[in-house]
Protein backbone atom coordinates (compact mmCIF):
# COMPACT_ATOMS: atom_id res chain seq x y z
CA UNK A 1 0.00 0.00 0.00
CA UNK A 2 1.27 3.59 -1.06
CA UNK A 3 2.79 5.47 2.03
CA UNK A 4 0.28 7.63 4.14
CA UNK A 5 1.30 11.07 4.30
CA UNK A 6 2.37 12.53 6.99
CA UNK A 7 0.19 15.20 8.82
CA UNK A 8 2.14 17.32 11.13
CA UNK A 9 0.49 20.79 12.77
CA UNK A 10 0.67 22.28 16.14
CA UNK A 11 -2.54 22.94 18.01
CA UNK A 12 -3.54 25.72 19.92
CA UNK A 13 -3.35 25.49 23.36
CA UNK A 14 -6.58 24.55 25.75
CA UNK A 15 -7.12 25.94 28.55
CA UNK A 16 -7.93 22.90 30.08
CA UNK A 17 -7.24 23.72 33.72
CA UNK A 18 -9.00 26.42 33.70
CA UNK A 19 -12.22 24.43 31.98
CA UNK A 20 -11.81 22.21 34.55
CA UNK A 21 -12.11 24.52 37.06
CA UNK A 22 -15.40 26.22 35.45
CA UNK A 23 -16.96 22.68 35.28
CA UNK A 24 -16.19 21.64 38.66
CA UNK A 25 -17.33 24.97 40.34
CA UNK A 26 -20.87 24.55 37.94
CA UNK A 27 -21.78 21.01 39.14
CA UNK A 28 -20.77 21.50 42.63
CA UNK A 29 -23.36 24.34 42.41
CA UNK A 30 -26.04 22.87 40.78
CA UNK A 31 -25.78 19.74 42.50
CA UNK A 32 -26.73 21.42 46.20
CA UNK A 33 -29.49 23.47 44.40
CA UNK A 34 -31.26 20.13 42.62
CA UNK A 35 -30.84 18.51 45.90
CA UNK A 36 -32.53 21.32 47.91
CA UNK A 37 -34.75 22.11 45.90
CA UNK A 38 -36.34 18.78 44.78
CA UNK A 39 -36.32 18.11 48.61
CA UNK A 40 -38.06 21.04 49.49
CA UNK A 41 -40.77 20.67 46.52
CA UNK A 42 -39.84 23.20 44.09
CA UNK A 43 -39.07 21.45 41.47
CA UNK A 44 -41.23 19.12 40.16
CA UNK A 45 -42.17 16.11 40.06
CA UNK A 46 -39.55 14.89 42.72
CA UNK A 47 -38.36 11.20 41.02
CA UNK A 48 -37.88 13.18 37.62
CA UNK A 49 -35.61 15.51 39.17
CA UNK A 50 -33.97 12.94 41.75
CA UNK A 51 -32.99 11.29 38.56
CA UNK A 52 -31.19 14.14 36.77
CA UNK A 53 -29.52 15.17 39.89
CA UNK A 54 -27.76 11.86 39.50
CA UNK A 55 -27.54 11.97 35.80
CA UNK A 56 -25.72 15.33 36.73
CA UNK A 57 -23.36 13.03 38.86
CA UNK A 58 -22.93 10.74 36.40
CA UNK A 59 -22.03 13.54 33.97
CA UNK A 60 -18.99 14.79 35.82
CA UNK A 61 -17.77 11.25 36.97
CA UNK A 62 -17.40 10.27 33.00
CA UNK A 63 -16.32 13.66 32.32
CA UNK A 64 -13.52 13.09 35.25
CA UNK A 65 -12.86 9.19 34.07
CA UNK A 66 -11.92 10.56 30.56
CA UNK A 67 -9.50 13.14 32.25
CA UNK A 68 -8.02 10.30 33.88
CA UNK A 69 -7.39 8.14 31.06
CA UNK A 70 -6.16 11.17 29.40
CA UNK A 71 -3.70 12.43 31.59
CA UNK A 72 -0.42 14.03 30.45
CA UNK A 73 1.60 11.40 33.27
CA UNK A 74 0.29 8.39 32.09
CA UNK A 75 3.00 6.41 29.61
CA UNK A 76 0.26 5.74 26.91
CA UNK A 77 -3.06 7.68 27.19
CA UNK A 78 -6.01 5.09 26.64
CA UNK A 79 -8.22 6.98 23.45
CA UNK A 80 -10.12 4.18 22.88
CA UNK A 81 -11.29 3.62 26.59
CA UNK A 82 -12.04 7.75 26.54
CA UNK A 83 -13.56 7.48 23.54
CA UNK A 84 -15.81 5.15 24.49
CA UNK A 85 -16.92 7.14 27.51
CA UNK A 86 -17.84 9.78 24.94
CA UNK A 87 -20.51 7.67 23.70
CA UNK A 88 -21.83 6.99 27.53
CA UNK A 89 -21.85 10.72 27.97
CA UNK A 90 -23.58 11.55 24.89
CA UNK A 91 -26.19 8.90 25.86
CA UNK A 92 -26.37 10.40 29.47
CA UNK A 93 -27.59 13.65 27.36
CA UNK A 94 -30.43 12.03 25.42
CA UNK A 95 -31.33 10.85 28.38
CA UNK A 96 -31.35 14.19 30.77
CA UNK A 97 -32.99 15.63 27.06
CA UNK A 98 -36.25 13.42 26.45
CA UNK A 99 -36.72 13.23 30.60
CA UNK A 100 -36.99 17.64 30.47
CA UNK A 101 -39.19 17.03 27.55
CA UNK A 102 -42.08 15.28 29.13
CA UNK A 103 -40.39 14.56 33.41
CA UNK A 104 -43.79 13.36 35.22
CA UNK A 105 -44.36 9.93 32.60
CA UNK A 106 -40.85 9.41 30.86
CA UNK A 107 -39.35 9.29 34.77
CA UNK A 108 -41.79 6.46 35.69
CA UNK A 109 -41.13 5.23 31.79
CA UNK A 110 -37.15 4.99 32.87
CA UNK A 111 -37.79 3.42 36.30
CA UNK A 112 -40.08 0.99 35.17
CA UNK A 113 -37.69 -0.13 32.39
CA UNK A 114 -34.44 -0.61 34.77
CA UNK A 115 -37.03 -2.19 37.03
CA UNK A 116 -37.65 -5.11 34.17
CA UNK A 117 -33.93 -5.07 33.83
CA UNK A 118 -32.97 -5.99 37.28
CA UNK A 119 -35.73 -8.20 37.52
CA UNK A 120 -34.93 -10.20 34.55
CA UNK A 121 -31.70 -10.33 36.46
CA UNK A 122 -33.20 -12.09 39.52
CA UNK A 123 -35.28 -14.37 37.48
CA UNK A 124 -31.99 -15.44 35.71
CA UNK A 125 -30.09 -15.99 39.04
CA UNK A 126 -33.19 -17.98 40.56
CA UNK A 127 -32.94 -20.01 37.19
CA UNK A 128 -29.15 -21.02 38.13
CA UNK A 129 -28.34 -20.67 41.85
CA UNK A 130 -31.92 -20.87 43.52
CA UNK A 131 -31.21 -24.07 45.07
CA UNK A 132 -27.58 -22.79 46.15
CA UNK A 133 -27.85 -22.13 50.12
CA UNK A 134 -24.78 -20.11 49.64
CA UNK A 135 -26.61 -17.88 47.61
CA UNK A 136 -30.30 -17.82 49.29
CA UNK A 137 -29.52 -14.48 51.91
CA UNK A 138 -28.61 -12.46 48.49
CA UNK A 139 -31.41 -13.55 46.44
CA UNK A 140 -33.90 -13.26 49.81
CA UNK A 141 -32.61 -9.42 49.64
CA UNK A 142 -33.15 -8.84 46.28
CA UNK A 143 -36.47 -10.22 46.44
CA UNK A 144 -37.37 -7.84 49.38
CA UNK A 145 -35.89 -5.11 47.23
CA UNK A 146 -37.76 -5.45 43.99
CA UNK A 147 -41.06 -5.72 45.78
CA UNK A 148 -40.35 -2.44 47.69
CA UNK A 149 -39.17 -0.83 44.57
CA UNK A 150 -41.75 -1.90 42.66
CA UNK A 151 -44.69 -1.42 44.70
CA UNK A 152 -42.70 2.53 44.25
CA UNK A 153 -43.17 2.37 40.63
CA UNK A 154 -46.89 1.45 40.88
CA UNK A 155 -46.53 -2.68 39.89
CA UNK A 156 -48.78 -4.80 41.46
CA UNK A 157 -46.74 -7.10 43.89
CA UNK A 158 -47.60 -10.17 41.95
CA UNK A 159 -45.91 -8.59 39.24
CA UNK A 160 -42.84 -6.83 40.96
CA UNK A 161 -40.72 -10.01 39.71
CA UNK A 162 -42.26 -10.78 36.40
CA UNK A 163 -40.32 -8.72 34.18
CA UNK A 164 -42.86 -9.65 31.17
CA UNK A 165 -45.48 -7.51 32.82
CA UNK A 166 -43.41 -4.33 32.15
CA UNK A 167 -43.73 -3.01 28.72
CA UNK A 168 -41.70 0.00 29.20
CA UNK A 169 -38.87 0.87 26.69
CA UNK A 170 -36.91 3.82 26.79
CA UNK A 171 -35.47 4.24 23.63
CA UNK A 172 -31.80 4.51 21.99
CA UNK A 173 -30.57 7.55 20.69
CA UNK A 174 -31.12 6.70 16.87
CA UNK A 175 -35.28 5.69 18.03
CA UNK A 176 -34.74 9.23 20.03
CA UNK A 177 -33.82 10.97 16.89
CA UNK A 178 -35.19 9.35 13.94
CA UNK A 179 -38.22 7.38 15.47
CA UNK A 180 -39.63 3.97 14.25
CA UNK A 181 -40.96 5.03 10.70
CA UNK A 182 -42.35 1.25 10.16
CA UNK A 183 -44.76 1.27 13.09
CA UNK A 184 -45.52 4.74 13.10
CA UNK A 185 -43.52 6.03 16.16
CA UNK A 186 -42.45 9.98 16.07
CA UNK A 187 -39.30 10.74 16.92
CA UNK A 188 -39.05 10.94 21.20
CA UNK A 189 -37.86 14.65 21.22
CA UNK A 190 -39.07 17.79 19.65
CA UNK A 191 -37.74 21.25 17.99
CA UNK A 192 -34.57 22.30 19.05
CA UNK A 193 -33.57 19.56 21.89
CA UNK A 194 -34.00 17.78 18.17
CA UNK A 195 -31.84 19.63 16.18
CA UNK A 196 -29.26 19.51 19.22
CA UNK A 197 -29.39 15.53 19.82
CA UNK A 198 -29.26 14.84 15.69
CA UNK A 199 -25.94 17.03 15.13
CA UNK A 200 -23.91 15.22 17.65
CA UNK A 201 -25.61 11.97 16.62
CA UNK A 202 -24.33 12.50 12.85
CA UNK A 203 -21.15 13.74 14.15
CA UNK A 204 -20.27 11.64 16.77
CA UNK A 205 -22.60 8.25 16.61
CA UNK A 206 -21.21 6.32 14.27
CA UNK A 207 -17.32 6.50 15.37
CA UNK A 208 -18.36 6.32 18.91
CA UNK A 209 -20.34 3.13 18.44
CA UNK A 210 -17.71 1.91 16.10
CA UNK A 211 -15.37 2.01 18.97
CA UNK A 212 -17.76 1.13 22.16
CA UNK A 213 -18.68 -2.19 19.42
CA UNK A 214 -15.07 -3.54 19.51
CA UNK A 215 -14.93 -2.53 15.42
CA UNK A 216 -12.06 -1.81 13.30
CA UNK A 217 -12.32 1.79 14.46
CA UNK A 218 -11.20 0.34 18.43
CA UNK A 219 -8.75 -1.75 16.67
CA UNK A 220 -7.17 1.02 14.99
CA UNK A 221 -6.92 3.71 17.74
CA UNK A 222 -5.43 1.44 20.14
CA UNK A 223 -3.00 0.91 17.81
CA UNK A 224 -2.42 3.95 17.40
CA UNK A 225 -2.01 4.50 20.55
CA UNK A 226 0.34 2.26 21.06
CA UNK A 227 2.51 3.39 18.69
CA UNK A 228 2.83 7.53 19.31
CA UNK A 229 5.25 7.69 16.43
CA UNK A 230 2.01 6.96 13.81
CA UNK A 231 0.36 9.48 14.57
CA UNK A 232 -0.91 11.99 12.31
CA UNK A 233 -1.23 15.14 14.67
CA UNK A 234 0.14 14.25 18.30
CA UNK A 235 -2.02 15.12 20.90
CA UNK A 236 -4.99 15.95 18.15
CA UNK A 237 -7.45 12.74 19.88
CA UNK A 238 -7.19 13.38 23.12
CA UNK A 239 -7.82 17.33 22.78
CA UNK A 240 -10.37 16.32 20.77
CA UNK A 241 -12.10 13.70 23.20
CA UNK A 242 -11.70 16.12 26.40
CA UNK A 243 -13.85 19.28 24.58
CA UNK A 244 -16.29 16.88 23.37
CA UNK A 245 -16.84 15.67 26.80
CA UNK A 246 -16.29 19.43 28.14
CA UNK A 247 -18.73 20.14 25.48
CA UNK A 248 -21.45 17.21 26.68
CA UNK A 249 -20.81 18.53 30.21
CA UNK A 250 -21.86 22.10 29.15
CA UNK A 251 -25.37 21.04 27.52
CA UNK A 252 -26.67 19.04 30.60
CA UNK A 253 -25.31 21.85 32.97
CA UNK A 254 -27.50 24.59 30.32
CA UNK A 255 -30.49 22.16 30.57
CA UNK A 256 -30.74 21.61 34.18
CA UNK A 257 -29.74 25.61 34.68
CA UNK A 258 -32.81 26.46 32.39
CA UNK A 259 -35.30 23.63 33.04
CA UNK A 260 -34.80 24.14 37.27
CA UNK A 261 -35.81 27.99 36.69
CA UNK A 262 -32.44 29.18 37.77
CA UNK A 263 -30.62 32.03 37.27
CA UNK A 264 -28.22 32.02 34.44
CA UNK A 265 -24.96 31.64 35.94
CA UNK A 266 -22.11 33.83 34.70
CA UNK A 267 -19.52 30.71 35.14
CA UNK A 268 -21.64 28.76 32.71
CA UNK A 269 -21.85 31.63 30.29
CA UNK A 270 -18.10 31.97 31.00
CA UNK A 271 -17.41 28.09 29.69
CA UNK A 272 -19.74 28.39 26.64
CA UNK A 273 -17.54 31.12 25.75
CA UNK A 274 -14.84 29.38 25.87
CA UNK A 275 -15.80 26.42 24.56
CA UNK A 276 -17.17 28.44 21.25
CA UNK A 277 -13.82 30.29 20.72
CA UNK A 278 -12.29 27.09 20.76
CA UNK A 279 -14.04 24.79 18.71
CA UNK A 280 -16.54 24.62 15.86
CA UNK A 281 -19.02 21.69 16.76
CA UNK A 282 -19.58 24.31 20.23
CA UNK A 283 -20.14 27.34 17.65
CA UNK A 284 -22.86 24.91 15.89
CA UNK A 285 -24.67 23.84 19.56
CA UNK A 286 -24.82 27.47 20.63
CA UNK A 287 -26.68 28.90 17.62
CA UNK A 288 -28.89 25.79 17.41
CA UNK A 289 -30.05 26.03 21.03
CA UNK A 290 -28.03 27.08 23.85
CA UNK A 291 -28.00 31.04 22.98
CA UNK A 292 -31.33 31.40 22.75
CA UNK A 293 -32.15 29.22 25.61
CA UNK A 294 -29.82 30.87 28.22
CA UNK A 295 -29.95 34.30 27.03
CA UNK A 296 -33.63 34.24 27.09
CA UNK A 297 -33.84 32.65 30.06
CA UNK A 298 -31.45 35.43 31.72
Amino acid sequence: MEDLPIWKQELPATPHKLLNDLATLLVAFYDEHLRRDAMDGRLRPREAWDLLRGFLIATMQTYASICILLAEKRPKRLMLQAGVLNRALFEILTTVLALLEDPAPRARMLLRESHKAHATRYQYLTSRWGADPHWSGYLEVYNKGLAIIGKEIGLAPEDALRPEAITDEWPTPGVMICGRPSRNIPPFVSGTRHAVLKQIYQYHYPHQSAQAHGRVAAMAVALLVDDPASQWNPGHGESDIVMTAMLFLACVLSELETAGDYAVHPKLLELWTYLRDMDGEAKDLWALRYEALLMQHG
